[in-house]
């Protein structure tokens, strides 16, 4: 079963900050610039902050996970251009 995630980072270091975005871009969906969005099993999601926990610096970056239940989703708004990440889409890791 696939959950809803909401990823979020605040990374300084920019080599960093790069690696950790394409390895997000390959695997989920960028909604702004340091937040993405993805549709993930639990195995998905745990192979995901494994490699991203691989990555950063624990003393100075910041990635924050949310799992946002199923009554959460249809309440998310969007003010100005927005992408949405659909359901259908399957994640591949």
């Amino acid at each position: 079963m696939r959950k809803f995630y909401l990823i979020a980072f605040d990374i300084s270091n920019d080599k960093i900050r790069r690696r950790v975005v394409k390895l997000l871009e390959s695997n989920t969906t960028r909604v702004q610039k340091s937040v993405f969005e993805s549709w993930l099993t639990d195995k998905q999601y745990i192979e995901l902050k494994h490699q991203i926990d691989n990555l950063i610096d624990y003393s100075t970056d910041s990635v924050r996970y949310y799992n946002l239940c199923q009554n959460c989703i249809p309440n998310i708004r969007v003010s100005g251009f927005g992408i949405y990440t659909e359901k259908d889409e399957l994640i591949v890791l």
